[in-house]
């Protein structure tokens, strides 16, 4: 019984240090992009993502009793009703499992939203300019070149 206890634990450590991978990797992604952008970077958005740690990992712990109390059930089952269950923390690695899904959601969806943006100002562009060729055409031209270097870097 002891060895299954100290193998959910290092499993639980697991989802709980690749929750925190899955917020740092979503912070890395918002300071890289905002460097690309020449935006300013502000410690609004870094207590921002100790707000949303503080969340995901309230949740966990909430998780993680759900866990300690279907396990408990599990351990009475098996000992003294013989029967055959799994002995695993289902609720917490759900949990883990939907935040990392919604931090990588967080680091692709800025990019579209990114993207929109920048096809809506370029659309707004060739109206305003609808009757010179010659600005939709620079304007066009500006755009290609700013996305070749945000390619490249």
């Amino acid at each position: 019984m002891s060895e299954k206890l100290i193998i959910v634990i290092w499993i639980l450590f697991g989802f709980y240090s690749l929750v925190f991978l899955s917020i740092l990797a979503d912070l890395w992604a918002g300071v890289r992009k905002a460097r690309l952008r020449g935006e300013l970077r502000t410690s609004y958005g870094l207590r921002r993502t100790v707000t949303k740690l503080s969340k995901s990992y309230n949740a966990l712990v909430a998780l993680t009793i759900i866990d300690a109390m279907q396990m408990t059930g599990i351990w009475y089952l098996i000992t003294y009703n013989g029967c055959s269950c799994i002995y695993f923390p289902v609720f917490t690695f759900i949990g883990a499992l939907f935040i990392a899904l919604i931090e990588l959601k967080s680091i692709c969806e800025k990019a579209d939203v990114k993207k929109i943006r920048d096809v809506t100002e370029l659309l707004g562009s060739i109206v305003h300019d609808k009757k010179d060729a010659r600005k939709i055409a620079e304007t066009i031209a500006k755009y290609l070149t700013e996305k070749n270097k945000e390619k490249d870097a």
